[in-house]
């Protein structure tokens, strides 16, 4: 079965992202602030975040594009 990226449980909060960055990543874990400055100064394209009742959104299936945006190292995953 086939997840929808425009289902609501696809869409998570910036400070839930950010987490979750962790499991995606060889680097350290960035903090909040360093990420959401990164946004408010445009370094992260728009179509990866959606801004929400003054809130940064960001989409479960766009956060290895997300990781990569912001310079992060992705893991590599091997092949079963």
């Amino acid at each position: 079965m086939k997840t929808d990226s425009h289902a609501p449980d696809d869409l998570i909060v910036l400070t839930r992202a950010v987490p979750e960055l962790a499991l995606l990543i060889d680097d350290e874990r960035p903090k909040y602030r360093h990420v959401a400055n990164r946004i408010a100064n445009a370094d992260v394209p728009a179509e990866l975040i959606e801004y929400i009742r003054g809130r940064y959104y960001v989409r479960r299936s766009n956060l290895p594009a997300f990781a990569q945006a912001l310079g992060l190292r992705l893991k590599h995953r091997s092949a079963a």
